[in-house]
């Protein structure tokens, strides 16, 4: 008897040292682990847009099986802008689009509605508001605030040139719907 008392203590010992050895390594793993990245920000996709369309600038390796992987974020912000305004225009007929028809109708952009919809309500949006989708300011305003919401606050804040990227993803998205190339371009002016 004493015997087995004898290894089932040894038995005991063992298996502690052990286990703190590997609670030790548990925390310095922890402790070493680098901050993560959004989707969002990893795919060049800072709005997530989901799509199967053959978007220029598309990246040839996907990451993700939904959200679209771009080769910089200014193609990134130019497809969520042309997705923005062939929605206003397939929508109304005109390049306006209320907060409610861009986010919480059924095939609005928000996955998670409630979540999009504190964020507008936070950030002082109504349902009713309207967004004149050719107005850069109106625009660059809206894309800020998908972004922020895509990636969240703290990985968004920590990108230093987001006005210049969002700038030249507009360019790109105005300069295509105002091209021939675009089959709604006549609904833009009227």
């Amino acid at each position: 008897m004493k015997w087995i008392f004898l290894l089932f203590f040894i038995g005991f010992l063992v298996a502690k040292d052990n286990l703190a050895e590997q609670t030790d390594n548990v925390l310095v793993i922890v402790k070493e682990k680098p901050d993560l990245i959004s989707l969002p920000e990893r795919s060049n996709n800072w709005m997530g847009v989901q799509s199967d369309d053959e978007w220029e600038g598309l990246s040839e390796d996907q990451i993700h099986e939904r959200q679209r992987k771009f080769d910089s974020p200014e193609y990134g912000i130019r497809a969520g802008a042309i997705s923005l305004m062939t929605r206003a225009l397939r929508k109304n007929n005109k390049p306006e689009l209320t907060i409610s028809q861009i986010f919480f109708e059924s095939d609005g952009w928000a996955e998670d509605k409630e979540s999009y919809r504190l964020d507008t309500i936070s950030k002082g949006f109504s349902d009713t508001d309207i967004i004149d989708i050719m107005d850069r300011e109106q625009m660059k305003k809206l894309i800020n605030f998908i972004s922020n919401h895509e990636m969240g606050a703290k990985n968004y804040e920590e990108i230093t040139n987001k006005n210049e990227i969002i700038n030249k993803g507009l360019d790109m998205a105005y300069d295509y719907v105002l091209s021939n190339e675009y089959s709604l371009k006549d609904l833009i002016n009227g």
